[in-house]
């Protein structure tokens, strides 16, 4: 029995194609895995509606495979399946798989571990249709690059053909399977073939991200009511646990169909791009959709965001800025263009201070020498990280292909290069930053209590903040916080974000581009505090850390306008990666308050908001009877969740949150 049957036989398509031809290029052997997949794969079944593929998508939901594709690390493997199916099978692709270097032994995996989000390039789908990229890819010259992608067309035809098949013996509707024998292979004629369009190409992707759906389905609009359609595209888009879409900032009829086909789903996570002559209908619309507790849109400030790119990442020309996309929770990018790590890895800078705070507090005369030995720490601790994750960037580029990008994102085929070795316009890695908030107030505490007012000697200082001393907590309380709008307590934060912003410029990301950082936590919060000691800010052992650059919960006593001052002072476009921001704030008060909260907002400096609406006795009765509770939706930390879904102790960091 050769590998290629031996996987075969175990239901193994993806392995078995990737075993089939052993000696050839990995773009090759991992375009033909698709290929058998795509081949073999079990159909979501056709349940009524009017697109198709639908439901779960085969690419991540068949738990009876074991090796499946996967759109941001190219392949998935369940071990223990593939090795009770057969420990042959499992020892060869062990061996495949650790051609990667893996670097999720760090202490700073605050997500990440090489995660790569995308848009495909859906406007040129539409223009050309899958014909079109046939024809430019049978001009490439002969080789390997050209056999690849071939092949993946080969595949993508099997699977479209096997589609039409089951909608045909299902009965589905005419418009239906008439649409699709043609969609994406042509050029739609109508907005119903354009979302058909692009709902396939989304499931081929592995179902990630859906793009800009206002500017990309609008030149086929004809007046056509499409909420309907949206929410079945949407329904598509939350059962796949799939990400970001963006709205604005021509804002249309279609930016109102969406915001309306949203109410109450969590996905996909819309990014609302803000611009200072927002029209009114857009606030409301915007308002509407988030008092029904969806936690959508998320507000993003256009003017700050492209002027942050223009001097961060010049390499972008002004007609390529206008297609400025979030991937993934909320990671900026430029649909259709970039081949963006994100979040690619992590750095927790909680895990930082303690660490540094436990050896080095005791040696140092003053605050600032302190500090300056910290900002060291975390420059050591940046540069290592990164080290490690450019050596699995090399490796993955070798021997790791992403075959569906490297056909769907520009400029790849052009370059006839693939996608994770640096073919598409735009390479660059966005690093995830934990814990910021809590280092914040901390250097405050340390400032005030050793240096200043001299009331705790540095030894004493930690041994009664790790008793949790009553007295030394109420002295830590009694010390200025974030978020307050106190400009001596915001100092600091606007020093370190500079400083961790400088850090990240030690090293350039592989194979181009340079590492840019994010803090954007979604659940990684609750674990990366996990191992970490107390913290001076009041954090006990094990505790959360921050879930956002908001103030740390029950902190930000004085307001959310004294909030939103503390953060728009942080320099935060040093983190174009996207700065994360989560507020609660009522319901009853969001139509009042949101356009003025988010103008000011973004007038002084502020890059993003997300807004959660669920009261805390909604979210209290939800933790005792969830069956009561299922669509109740909060923001967590990058997009939305179902509340119930999450484990207890996110529930209760959520719960905390300030509500104004």
């Amino acid at each position: 029995m050769t590998t290629y049957e031996l996987f075969l036989s175990i239901g193994e398509p993806f392995a078995a194609g990737l075993f089939e031809w052993e000696g050839e290029a990995p773009i090759v052997r991992y375009a033909n895995a698709l290929k058998r997949f795509f081949e073999y794969a079990k159909l979501p079944p056709y349940e009524g509606g009017m697109l198709y593929p639908q439901g779960l998508c085969p690419f991540t939901y068949d738990k009876s495979v074991a090796v499946k594709p996967h759109y941001g690390n190219t392949m998935t493997v369940d071990y223990p399946l593939l090795e009770q199916k057969s420990k042959v099978a499992f020892t060869l692709m062990k061996a495949e798989d650790d051609l990667v270097v893996k670097f999720n032994d760090s202490p700073h995996t605050v997500g990440g571990m090489g995660w790569t989000h995308a848009f495909p390039n859906y406007g040129r789908v539409f223009n050309e249709g899958l014909n079109g990229y046939a024809a430019r890819v049978g001009a490439l010259p002969e080789g390997d690059f050209c056999r690849g992608m071939q092949i993946l067309l080969e595949g993508i035809g099997i699977y479209h053909r096997r589609c039409l098949a089951l909608l045909t013996e299902a009965n589905a509707p005419k418009k239906l399977t008439d649409a699709l024998s043609r969609m994406p292979y042509e050029p739609p004629k109508s907005i119903y073939e354009a979302l058909l369009s692009l709902n396939f190409i989304f499931y081929i992707d592995g179902c990630d991200n859906v793009g800009p759906l206002d500017r990309l389905l609008l030149p086929y609009h004809r007046g056509e009511d499409m909420v309907p359609l949206l929410r079945e595209f949407f329904g598509n888009v939350d059962i796949n646990y799939a990400w970001s879409g963006t709205l604005g900032p021509d804002y249309n009829d279609l930016t109102r169909m969406c915001l309306r086909a949203v109410h109450h789903l969590r996905r996909p996570s819309f990014q609302l791009l803000v611009t200072p002559d927002m029209p009114d209908w857009v606030w409301e619309e915007s308002a509407a959709a988030l008092a029904t507790g969806c936690g959508q849109p998320a507000m993003y400030n256009l003017p700050l965001y492209e002027k942050t790119i223009r001097e961060l990442i010049p390499e972008v020309n002004e007609a390529d800025l206008g297609r400025i996309a979030f991937a993934g929770c909320t990671e900026t990018m430029f649909e259709g263009l970039s081949a963006v790590g994100s979040d690619d890895a992590g750095i927790n800078h909680a895990l930082i201070l303690s660490d540094y705070m436990r050896e080095g507090l005791a040696a140092c005369t003053s605050y600032d020498d302190f500090y300056r030995g910290l900002v060291a720490e975390m420059r050591r601790a940046v540069a290592a990280t990164l080290d490690r994750l450019n050596e699995y960037r090399r490796t993955r580029a070798l021997y790791r292909p992403s075959v569906v990008r490297t056909l769907l994102v520009d400029d790849c085929l052009e370059n006839q290069t693939e996608f994770n070795a640096g073919g598409a316009r735009y390479v660059y890695s966005l690093i995830n930053n934990a814990g910021v908030i809590n280092v914040i107030d901390s250097l405050n505490v340390i400032r005030e209590l050793v240096y200043d007012k001299k009331k705790y000697a540095p030894k004493d200082f930690i041994t009664l903040m790790d008793a949790r001393d009553p007295a030394f907590l109420a002295d830590a309380e009694d010390c200025p916080f974030y978020g307050n709008d106190n400009d001596a307590a915001d100092a600091v934060g606007t020093a370190l974000i500079a400083d961790i912003a400088e850090a990240f410029s030690q090293r350039e990301c592989y194979p181009r581009g340079r590492f840019y950082p994010v803090a954007n936590q979604f659940k990684t919060f609750i674990h990366a505090g996990g191992r970490i000691p107390a913290t001076p800010d009041g954090r006990a052992y094990g505790a959360p850390l921050c879930d956002s650059l908001g103030a740390i919960h029950g902190n930000d006593y004085k307001g959310p306008t004294a909030l939103l001052n503390s953060v728009a002072k942080l320099g935060l476009h040093q983190f174009i990666g996207s700065p994360v921001t989560n507020m609660r704030i009522s319901k009853k008060h969001l139509p009042t308050v949101l356009a003025p909260l988010v103008s000011v907002f973004f007038e002084n400096g502020g890059m993003q908001l997300q807004i959660t609406c669920a009261s805390r006795e909604e979210m209290l009765d939800a933790m005792v009877h969830p069956e009561a509770h299922k669509s109740l939706i909060v923001r967590v930390g990058g997009f939305s969740e179902y509340f119930i879904r999450l484990d207890p102790a996110m529930q209760k960091s959520i719960i905390e949150r300030t509500e104004f």
